[in-house]
């Protein structure tokens, strides 16, 4: 302890000596050197008695009691009811139900078209139409050739959970001039003058069965009178009735059996007493009556055959009235799946029976004689089709066949009209091969639809098939630019028609070509604009003897919906 504290003052008077040489170092420039021994001293030491513990890795969880205590309390429970989703789908369009069309164009030619339609019912349908078509113009060199038609239609539908009923009642009324004469000869318009009125009504009945196994059946009523100021009338009265079921007859494949028989009867009558001058007037004519019809039955029956498709029929045709016969016709068509991609073929032998009325003759022919006799037509066709269909809308269609005709009927020219101004029928045993090429294509806004058939018809007895050409083509293309403006083009070839003239000499018609141009523009949803443009080619071809088309017709019309 001494000796700590004289080292506290050795060092304490050290110090105060440096200090005193700092502040007056100038004055005092003097050394001082201790000597003596070092003797370090160690200051107490206590000895670490406490060992380290060491505590085992392992730790062991306590244990853990729980008491269970069982208690029930009587509790409520009330749902809200869910309320049904609704699925959010595209807006319906607006359907208008009624429409009108009008047109006015040249020669005094017009147009009318208005319809009333029920939109939108599952289960009853109804509508009406009406249609004027007319024309006051004149040809050249020839008499009037004026003509108006003009067309009702009422329409109803209603369906029921297993069958569906509709009729259709419509009139009819076709006005034309027999106008292939020179106008030099200076008639009464109301001399030639040819109206023709009919009536008629079609009931349909079809089963609409769910379930397979069930007899479908099918039926149907029509009849419909003609009648004209020439004294020649008629009435057809058309009745049909089918059924057909799918049956297991063999194998494990479905087949269907089934039977369709058909009624036609004509009773077509004509009254000399109302001929008029324009016949010869040194020929008698007597009062006649036409009237004949058929029964038409027909069994078929539909099967698979691996991946063909089979159907056979066979019909039994009796005919009555002045024409009286029996007639086995028979159809076998075979279907094969696809051969080449996306291309079917079907083929084999159909036939066919059906008596020609004067509606559906006047409708072709207008200038038909009012003294004309039908019989019934009956055809058997052996053929091969190819269909070829694929994902970017071409559809394209090839048939090829051969066909024998039993009392085909071609127009000649009246022997009995002086004026050759009027045709009658004539029947001949004809074959016929045909090649018929159809092509269908549609691009966004781009249609484009053609058809071309090639003919080649040979008579028994005739000098030549009159007025059928060996070719015909026409072609439509239509383009829609913005939902707005659209244009379609359709240009028609027929070819040339051999047929005899006034001296029984064969004459040839030059073929005939007829441009036809429309232009509609679409102003909104309800209203559009058209303008229809026919004949650009500007010919004046001629479809039957005597009687030239007009050169040009143009209409401008509109079209309205609300």
């Amino acid at each position: 302890m001494k000796k700590n504290i004289l080292t506290i003052l050795i060092f304490g008077t050290l110090s105060l000596n440096i200090f005193a040489q700092t502040q007056n170092e100038k004055e005092y420039n003097e050394s001082v050197i201790m000597r003596s021994s070092f003797s370090p001293v160690v200051s107490e030491a206590y000895k670490l008695s406490d060992k380290p513990t060491i505590f085992d890795s392992e730790f062991k969880l306590p244990p853990f009691r729980y008491d269970k205590t069982g208690k029930r309390f009587a509790t409520t429970m009330t749902f809200d009811n869910i309320k049904p989703a609704k699925v959010k789908g595209e807006p319906i369009a607006k359907l208008y139900n009624t429409h009108l069309t009008a047109a006015f164009g040249t020669y005094f030619s017009s147009f009318i078209d208005a319809s009333y339609s029920q939109t939108r019912s599952k289960d009853f349908i109804y509508a009406a139409n009406f249609r004027h078509k007319s024309s006051l113009g004149q040809i050249e060199n020839l008499a009037n050739s004026s003509f108006a038609n003009n067309n009702l239609n009422l329409y109803a539908k209603k369906i029921w959970s297993k069958f569906a009923v509709d009729a259709n009642l419509f009139y009819d009324h076709q006005r034309h001039y027999y106008y292939g004469f020179a106008d030099s000869l200076n008639k009464e318009k109301q001399d030639y003058r040819t109206p023709y009125h009919t009536v008629g009504t079609q009931i349909n009945y079809q089963s609409l069965y769910r379930e397979a196994n069930k007899f479908h059946n099918n039926a149907s009523f029509a009849v419909k009178h003609t009648s004209g100021k020439w004294g020649y009338k008629e009435t057809v009265l058309n009745l049909n009735g089918g059924v057909h079921k799918p049956v297991k007859l063999f194998g494990n494949s479905q087949q269907t059996l089934g039977l369709n028989v058909s009624y036609k009867h004509i009773l077509g009558k004509y009254s000399s007493e109302d001929i008029t001058p324009f016949f010869n007037p040194d020929l008698t004519l007597e009062d006649y009556n036409n009237t004949q019809g058929f029964v038409d039955i027909d069994a078929y029956f539909a099967f698979p055959i691996q991946q063909f498709s089979l159907v056979a029929s066979a019909s039994f045709v009796p005919t009555f009235g002045s024409q009286k016969g029996f007639h086995f016709l028979p159809t076998i068509i075979v279907s094969t799946p696809e051969i080449v991609e996306n291309i079917i073929v079907q083929g084999g032998l159909k036939s066919n029976c059906d008596i020609p009325t004067l509606h559906s003759l006047i409708q072709e022919n207008p200038y038909i004689s009012p003294t004309l006799h039908t019989k019934p037509q009956n055809s058997i066709n052996i053929f091969a089709q190819a269909d070829y269909a694929n994902s970017n809308n071409i559809n394209i269609k090839l048939e090829a066949g051969y066909e024998t005709i039993n009392n085909k009927y071609f127009y000649t020219l009246d022997q009995n009209a002086v004026l050759n101004n009027m045709f009658s029928l004539v029947y001949d045993n004809a074959k016929r091969f045909y090649i018929d090429f159809r092509f269908d294509y549609k691009l966004n806004n781009l249609i484009l639809k053609a058809n071309a058939l090639y003919q080649n018809v040979k008579t028994d007895e005739l000098e030549a098939a009159w007025y059928t050409p060996e070719f015909k083509f026409d072609l439509v293309a239509e383009y829609t630019a913005a939902d707005k403006l659209s244009i379609s083009l359709t240009p028609t070839f027929i070819g040339a028609m051999k047929c005899l003239n006034e001296n029984a000499e064969i004459v040839k018609l030059k073929p005939g070509i007829d441009i036809s141009l429309n232009i509609a523009y679409n102003y909104s949803e309800q209203l559009s604009f058209y303008v229809d443009l026919n004949n650009l080619a500007f010919q004046r071809y001629y479809e039957y003897y005597n009687y030239p088309s007009q050169r040009f017709v143009g209409l401008l019309g509109a079209r309205f919906a609300f």
